[in-house]
């Protein structure tokens, strides 16, 4: 995915796409002091993940293996990154239907505000363990350098 996806046929585009869609909610978001620290997190994480992708475009110049060995944690940043869009977006519903009236009870409203603060405090940090240089931009010569008979063990 990373490689063809993302650096290949859109040149960290998708990307970018996504990330400008995720940082125009954000910014919406500032005003309403509920929401202001799932905003501010995404501002950040947003311009991460872009700066992230440029990186691995970068070094895949050099080293075409940086791709494979970046997946796992491209992936994992990404799942995060795009689980805390949607926990915002959630929160941002309920803080409007608590202010402004809706279907359900107010403690539905309250408890989508406090599983997203959950997720955004619990969670959501684990994205920072992949986006590490020292996991997703290491080199890809620790991986590379095995060959796969030194991986069977055999009797």
């Amino acid at each position: 995915m990373l490689g063809r996806k993302v650096l290949l046929n859109t040149k960290g585009g998708a990307v970018r796409e996504f990330t400008a869609r995720v940082a125009n909610f954000a910014r919406k978001q500032l005003t309403d002091s509920r929401l202001r620290p799932f905003a501010l997190e995404l501002l950040k994480l947003t311009g991460q993940w872009n700066l992230l992708t440029v990186r691995i475009m970068l070094a895949a110049r050099k080293d075409r293996d940086v791709v494979s060995s970046a997946s796992y944690d491209f992936l994992m940043y990404s799942g995060y990154v795009t689980m805390a869009y949607m926990w915002a977006r959630q929160a941002a519903v309920a803080a409007d239907r608590l202010d402004n009236g809706g279907d359900e009870s107010e403690a539905f409203y309250k408890a989508k505000l406090a599983t997203a603060e959950f997720y955004y405090e619990r969670l959501l940090p684990r994205a920072h363990a992949h986006a590490h240089a020292s996991t997703m931009l290491s080199p890809s010569k620790n991986l590379m350098q095995l060959h796969a008979d030194d991986m069977a063990f055999t009797g």
